[in-house]
């Protein structure tokens, strides 16, 4: 069993993610981290407090993260992809009073002295709140077992613009930071996570054997995350899992991904290539090892991917 700290700015799939951890019964989920990206950071920190309270997990803490990019510059929501409060069509029946006291910083260095060397970290959103927790306590950080990113974009286009991926482009400077610093780093990208899809007849199978609220809500919130895929890519056969592809990556599922092991740099100051993912997967070019070298997703097996999910939130843990 793996102890994770995921860190999510609480959008559709980041949501889709979270409840495949808390089904999973090889995930120890000790925390979350809940930062600004698809929605604010007060929503996103609401979204991971309802689904919580849905899966009878309160026990979880849920740290607040970042509201702004380290640029200080005004972040920029996305509503239209992942509805006005993160969850498609749901609002979440959570008064404010209920997440104003939110849990410090602290907590998450806290877990990790705790459990030292044995925390895996999933970041699934900005990079934010993960650089700014290196720069306050790299001793601390020092003792994070290995570290998963859902982020950037190789040999396929953005979806943020044409050459960036939107965790990347959201906090170039953040998201360069950690691939130049962090040890033990896998980046599942976009170019994969684009293909771990699943398909309205998979997530109505899914919706056939829930029998909790928890689970209840997969079906209406990618029914509403499809709608807006048919917008953005007609004849798209379903909606890529992005974030949870990533969090699957870090439970090395048998078969699941491909890697390569390059050097890798995050552009954030170009004005057309701000955000854009950069390493060298040239003819002849080997795998690098040591510092600055991060393990790269390049193919999902989808068949395991989709077997693997379906077995997961079909279970009734």
């Amino acid at each position: 069993m793996k102890k994770i700290i995921l860190f999510a700015d609480t959008g559709i799939d980041d949501a889709i993610a979270l409840i495949y951890a808390l089904k999973n019964p090889e995930v120890d989920l000790i925390g979350v981290v809940s930062g600004y990206g698809n929605i604010d950071r007060e929503k996103a920190y609401r979204n991971v407090e309802y689904l919580l309270e849905l899966a009878g997990r309160t026990d979880i803490p849920v740290i607040a993260g970042a509201t702004r990019p380290l640029s200080g510059e005004d972040p920029v929501f996305f509503p239209d992809i992942h509805g006005a409060e993160g969850l498609g069509p749901i609002d979440p029946p959570i008064p404010e009073e209920r997440y104003a006291n939110r849990t410090n910083f602290s907590k998450l260095f806290r877990l990790i002295k705790e459990n030292p060397k044995e925390v895996t970290i999933v970041n699934v959103g900005r990079c934010t709140s993960l650089a700014i927790a290196h720069y306050i306590s790299p001793e601390v950080m020092d003792n994070v077992k290995e570290t998963y990113l859902m982020g950037g974009a190789f040999h396929v286009p953005g979806n943020a613009t044409e050459v960036a991926e939107a965790n990347f482009f959201g906090d170039p400077i953040a998201a360069d930071f950690i691939t130049q610093n962090v040890k033990n780093l896998t980046i599942i990208p976009l170019n994969v996570t684009r293909d771990a899809i699943l398909t309205p007849e998979e997530v109505n199978f899914i919706d056939s054997r829930a029998d909790s609220a928890l689970e209840g809500l997969i079906k209406p919130i990618l029914d509403f995350y499809y709608e807006v895929y048919q917008q953005l890519e007609p004849g798209i056969e379903g909606t890529p899992q992005h974030d949870l592809a990533a969090l699957m990556a870090a439970l090395e599922i048998d078969g699941l991904f491909q890697y390569r092991r390059r050097e890798v740099s995050i552009e954030d100051a170009g004005e057309y290539t701000s955000g854009q993912s950069v390493a060298d997967f040239r003819p002849g070019t080997k795998n690098c090892f040591g510092p600055g070298c991060s393990r790269i997703a390049l193919r999902i097996n989808e068949e395991v991917f989709v077997s693997n999910v379906l077995e997961i939130l079909t279970n009734h843990r």
